[in-house]
């Protein structure tokens, strides 16, 4: 029965399941920035999974053992330069890009000019209840549970 409540109570008219905090149904200005960001990252994850994946399956096949070896150790090289640079050097610069990409959406968001009839709130989660204050207005409802 409370699977059956949590399922009706999380879908929309469609009948399809629904979130109040669904990331691809953003509802409000930062909603909005915050979701783009969100396809950036995934962007970049989804071409480094692609390029990681096609080189496994690469060597995979490539490299796949032979019928025919006699057992004896290929010969061993050692690093490149170059590549041991690359290796390093292009996870570095994803991360910075990422960094920067966030710190910007961050920035955006929390400098972003606040409307006139705005009411500042500060929420405590305690325990068993939340604390609501309103410094503005000098008042602090106590024990404010919600079921």
């Amino acid at each position: 029965m409370k699977q059956l409540f949590m399922h009706k109570a999380l879908a929309d008219s469609t009948g399809a399941l629904s979130s109040p905090t669904n990331i691809f149904a953003p509802a409000s200005t930062p909603a909005h920035s915050i979701f783009d960001l969100s396809l950036f990252v995934l962007t970049i994850a989804a071409v480094i999974f692609l390029i990681v994946f096609s080189l496994f399956a690469y060597a995979v096949v490539k490299f796949r053992k032979q019928g025919l070896e006699d057992g004896h150790e290929p010969a061993q090289v050692y690093g490149s330069t170059q590549l041991e640079l690359a290796w390093t050097v292009i996870p570095i610069l994803i991360v910075v890009v990422l960094f920067i990409a966030t710190a910007r959406v961050i920035a955006s968001i929390q400098n972003a000019a606040h409307p006139g009839n705005a009411i500042a709130v500060t929420v405590i989660g305690h325990q068993f209840w939340w604390e609501y204050r309103y410094p503005g207005l000098n008042v602090v409802p106590m024990n404010c549970t919600f079921p």
